[in-house]
């Protein structure tokens, strides 16, 4: 009986181990856009809720409060519903969906600098308004 307790404790703690990691929201299970096509999207007009999935190409590195998509189509800042969760710092470099809606906004130059400052960079170096595609997710599921 005591060998049952133990392979059932060690079957259990295994298959937790291959749950994909999860913040905020479950994410849905549909087909994704990338980074390119998801600004097509938005330069389009579009404001529909949708599925992104990309690598992380940069965190906020004060609390892990946002994380960054990059291509050459353009850059992606990604924010967390009601400012609900956050993301840890070793995320950057790894595949994610997130579910959510996206827009094109200019910042101000104070929130410019800011944002800087949070990615490791030097806000002085900040010299006019950086204009982004934001994306707020509900959720945020790593893939890899």
């Amino acid at each position: 009986m005591k060998n049952l307790v133990v392979i059932a404790s060690l079957l259990l703690l295994c298959s937790s181990f291959s749950h994909a990691e999860q913040y905020g929201a479950a994410v849905g299970s549909g087909p994704a856009k990338s980074v390119p096509d998801a600004i097509a999207a938005v330069d389009a007009g579009s404001q529909d809720v949708m599925l992104l999935e990309a690598e992380v190409t940069s965190v906020c590195q004060a609390k892990g409060c946002w994380l960054g998509f990059s291509s050459d189509a353009g850059d992606v800042r990604v924010t967390f519903k009601d400012y609900g969760f956050f993301v840890p710092f070793s995320i950057r470099g790894k595949q994610v969906r997130v579910e959510g809606t996206m827009e094109k906004t200019e910042l101000s130059l104070e929130d410019s600098k800011h944002l800087i400052e949070d990615a490791g960079g030097d806000p002085a170096t900040v010299t006019e308004p950086i204009v982004e595609y934001q994306f707020v997710a509900s959720g945020v599921q790593v893939l890899s």
